[in-house]
């Protein structure tokens, strides 16, 4: 019995750590899926990976913790500041207005799709942010265009499954895709309501379909499955309307909110000091002047304005008032409301059973990087996470 023991071990041992040259990663980001929300389900894809892969405690969201920023530096390795998006929204004082947009040419650092496709492994993303359009004129193998919030996970499913079955010099090794999570259910109804539960449970047995029919093909022997979320959600219940406050001092501005940053590009710069009075008799709001933003936000050229407001949960930054206010909201400093940690499991080649406690988002672009044996530029901020 020993002596079987030991070749087991061995033979898992060495299964796990040789090299197979044509390996694939699927990374799979649900939607405002919290850290503790896969404990109102069982029985599923998460039970699965948990029980013979790698689950993390928690993973801690870039600030802004939206899905914009997220999506971006999971696929760049650094902070919103430095790849440039800001929120799902922002204002760049040179290019304009932006709003979930499907162009790249935004995105200030080369994406991880990019760098895959430039050292000879095919890429292939269904929805993933920044990955509708070429990137400077490079160009990914396979994307679904455009985004559309009525294709359901079972088509990805089936999209994801035909690049697997493709032969092999057409196949992409790496696969990117955004699936629905539990956002928008929490947005409307709030995090701790019943139908949010409903949504987790869907989306916990779409991925154990998804890993059933990997396992079908026979191809866990080389096939990795990560499975991440952009952010978590708080509850909401305190509206701040920013354009009102300056309005009482007929400060004109123009005016870029996220739920819990929000930048304020001034008319008239000498009217900073009195912006920032009116501003700050609000005691809910953190009011910085550009060059006095701390660290962890940082100050980007063109996109930072001369003012930035920040405020906690369960307060929201808004611009006008209206009642089809979100119950839910996220994009909160992660530092201070752990509501807004995500999910992070690992499952497959290259993965032990193990549980971990903290992993950061921008682990995630090295971590796929290592497991296809890339090469990582030296700008990366992120670290390897430890699959086994």
């Amino acid at each position: 019995m020993r002596l079987l023991l030991f070749f087991s071990f061995f033979f898992f041992n060495s299964f796990v750590w040789s090299e197979v040259e044509d390996n694939v990663v699927i990374v799979l980001s649900l939607d405002g899926m919290r850290h503790d929300y896969p404990l109102r389900t069982d029985s599923g894809g998460f039970n699965i990976m948990e029980e013979e892969g790698l689950k993390a405690a928690q993973l801690v969201p870039v600030y802004q913790s939206s899905t914009y920023p997220a999506h971006v530096s999971m696929a760049t390795g650094v902070s919103p500041v430095k790849h440039g998006i800001l929120h799902n929204g922002f204002f760049d004082k040179k290019k304009g207005s932006y709003s979930y947009s499907p162009d790249a040419s935004w995105i200030e650092v080369a994406p991880l799709w990019i760098l895959a496709e430039q050292q000879g492994i095919k890429a292939a993303t269904y929805f993933w942010v920044g990955s509708e359009t070429d990137w400077n004129g490079h160009k990914i193998s396979y994307t679904k265009t455009p985004f559309n919030t009525r294709i359901s996970e079972k088509e990805k499913i089936s999209q994801i499954l035909s690049w697997l079955d493709l032969p092999e010099q057409q196949r992409p090794r790496l696969i990117m895709s955004w699936w629905h999570g539990a956002d928008s259910k929490a947005h409307n109804l709030g995090p701790n309501h019943d139908s949010v539960t409903s949504q987790i449970k869907k989306q916990d047995k779409l991925l154990l379909s998804l890993i059933e029919a990997i396992k079908s093909r026979g191809l866990w022997n080389k096939t990795t499955l990560i499975v991440v979320s952009d952010h978590g959600m708080s509850e909401i219940s305190n509206f701040i309307n920013i354009k009102s406050l300056l309005k009482l001092e007929s400060i004109a501005a123009k005016i870029s909110l996220g739920p819990a940053v929000g930048h304020i590009f001034l008319d008239n710069i000498d009217d900073i000091d009195r912006a920032i009075r009116v501003l700050k008799k609000n005691k809910k709001l953190k009011v910085y002047k550009k060059d006095d933003l701390p660290l962890k936000l940082g100050v980007h050229k063109t996109r930072s304005g001369d003012i930035v407001v920040t405020t906690p949960a369960p307060n929201m930054l808004v611009s006008r008032n209206n009642s089809n206010l979100p119950k839910g909201m996220h994009g909160y400093d992660p530092a201070v409301n752990k509501e807004m940690n995500g999910i992070f499991y690992a499952y497959g080649y290259g993965v032990i059973n193990k549980s971990i406690d903290t992993v950061h988002q921008l682990d995630i672009f090295p971590t796929i990087a290592n497991l296809l044996r890339m090469q990582v530029p030296d700008y990366i901020e992120g670290n390897i996470i430890n699959l086994n």
